[in-house]
């Protein structure tokens, strides 16, 4: 490895020392506005312990290791929590999943205040922090069921610059890790561990930033997430293949195909409806109810998957689905728009200006803003809607990709996550990577009616058989997808 960094310039024993260090963590509380440690109304929610003991070694962070077969961040170091009840402040959630989890007494602790609340990409979490000071330490014992181990970690050790390590975020740079002997501590944990460092040990990295602490240090734990299977989530018996049985192509194949089938008379409006009819379905069997008992939003950008989403919207609303439309942009076809207006569907435009996207979302919302064209990250009014929709638990369709996602190379940064992506003809080559597959969520495969011709002309060849022998819409199911431990965007603060 490279030289290490110096330790930091600081001292430590005055800055871990019980007075001083409480001290700075509750006049950073107090620091804190309530909007900012208030989770979204209609989000989904969840509550962390920071339970701190005082220990010889200084004060000590009380950490769990998740079992190491479950689903959802399998084997990690996390802080006891889980999601809020109906009807539960978040302190009240925290130590009655720390009771759950460790058998942690209430009584003997001291919540000391709740620190920023931060979104917790693909899981969609919105994570409130609640520290707490353990006054009256006593034994902990896990549950079976969740926790394989109980750790107390002293802040001293993570200081200790041989176990620094960071995790690269795309586009965004890199955040914190470290490396505990045999366990890493990463992710949504160790951001809420950076920002308790900073509180309590200003400049304890020495202004350094993650990143510099180069290639050899980095870390990217999703690369060895256990595999797991997901479960269909459009309801009714669809055919099934394996991803690897078909091509996965790029963007410049597919503008490739769009070309050659405008050359034979297959042009975008017809394009648009078959896609259209793919989204529809899709949404439909999701919610596995009459669409006459549901709302559907559908979010449309200035892109050729944007006018697909309007065709959606129109097969959805005849259909009986009381659906509302956000432009994300100026509609690509500004005719559909007319007769969605006519047909007596709510047409708004996304601002970049309060009140933005307006009002929340229905049932289910389709993601149909950025196709093939765009490259993220995010900016601009989809930025403004991809924010908007991490405020509310709402079940997501993408058409062709998430917006944000890279057609050619995944994940960049910000994305949408989505619980179905209906890929168009064959899937792209983004949505390939592990790293993706707790973002796409469950991938099905939509005809389009696109001749084998037309990719063999774009240089791409198309499968031995046609993938919609047995259906027009077909479930495209990956021996090792990743799940939600699977993302290096592990955590974005404020709302």
């Amino acid at each position: 490895m490279a030289e290490l960094p110096e330790p930091p310039a600081v001292d430590v024993a005055q800055a871990l020392a019980p007075d001083h260090f409480w001290g700075r963590l509750r006049e950073a509380l107090t620091t804190v506005p309530e909007h900012a440690r208030t989770p979204p109304p209609t989000a989904r929610v969840g509550a962390v312990l920071v339970l701190v003991e005082e220990t010889e070694a200084g004060p000590a962070v009380v950490l769990t290791r998740r079992r190491r077969d479950l689903r959802s961040h399998p084997g990690q170091l996390s802080f006891p929590g889980g999601r809020r009840e109906p009807g539960e402040t978040v302190e009240r959630s925290a130590l009655r999943e720390a009771r759950e989890e460790v058998g942690l007494d209430a009584d003997s602790v001291e919540v000391v205040g709740i620190g920023p609340v931060f979104y917790i990409p693909p899981s969609r979490f919105w994570v409130a922090p609640v520290l707490a000071r353990w006054v009256r330490p006593h034994q902990l014992a896990e549950n079976p069921w969740e926790v394989d181990a109980i750790l107390r970690i002293p802040l001293a050790r993570l200081l200790d610059p041989a176990r620094w390590r960071h995790t690269p975020l795309s586009l965004e740079g890199s955040t914190w890790a470290w490396q505990l002997d045999e366990d890493l501590l990463w992710g949504a944990t160790a951001a809420v561990i950076s920002v308790l460092l900073d509180t309590a040990v200003p400049g304890w990295h020495g202004g350094r930033a993650p990143a510099e602490l180069g290639e050899d240090r980095a870390v990217r734990p999703w690369e060895h997430v256990p595999s797991t299977q997901r479960r269909p989530r459009l309801e009714g018996e669809l055919p099934t293949l394996a991803r690897d049985e078909v091509p996965h192509v790029t963007a410049a194949e597919v503008r490739a195909v769009r070309a050659w089938l405008d050359d034979h008379g297959v042009g975008p409006a017809a394009r648009a409806e078959q896609a259209g009819r793919a989204a529809a379905h899709a949404v439909r069997r999701l919610l596995g109810l009459p669409l006459t008992e549901t709302s559907v939003t559908v979010l449309a950008g200035p892109s050729s998957n944007g006018r697909a989403g309007l065709v959606a919207a129109r097969l959805l609303a005849t259909a009986g689905a009381e659906v509302d439309v956000r432009t994300v942009g100026p509609p690509r076809d500004p005719a559909s728009v007319e007769v969605l207006r006519s047909a007596g569907v709510a047409v708004t435009a996304v601002t970049g200006v309060p009140p933005g996207v307006g009002a929340g979302p229905g049932e289910v919302v389709v993601d149909a803003m950025l196709g093939v064209g765009a490259r993220p990250p995010l900016a601009d009014l989809p930025e403004t809607t991809a924010r908007w929709l991490r405020r509310h638990d709402v079940p997501v369709v993408a058409l062709e990709l998430p917006s944000g996602m890279d057609p050619d190379h995944g994940l960049r940064g910000p994305a949408i996550t989505a619980d179905v992506t209906v890929a168009l003809g064959l899937p792209l080559a983004g949505l390939g990577a592990p790293i993706t597959h707790a973002y796409v969520g469950d991938l099905y495969l939509a005809d389009l009616g696109v001749p084998a011709a037309a990719w063999a002309a774009a240089g791409c060849t198309p499968p031995a058989s046609s993938p919609f022998a047995r259906g027009p819409l077909v479930r495209l199911t990956v021996p090792d997808g990743a799940g939600d431990a699977g993302t290096p965007d592990q955590a974005v603060a404020g709302h």
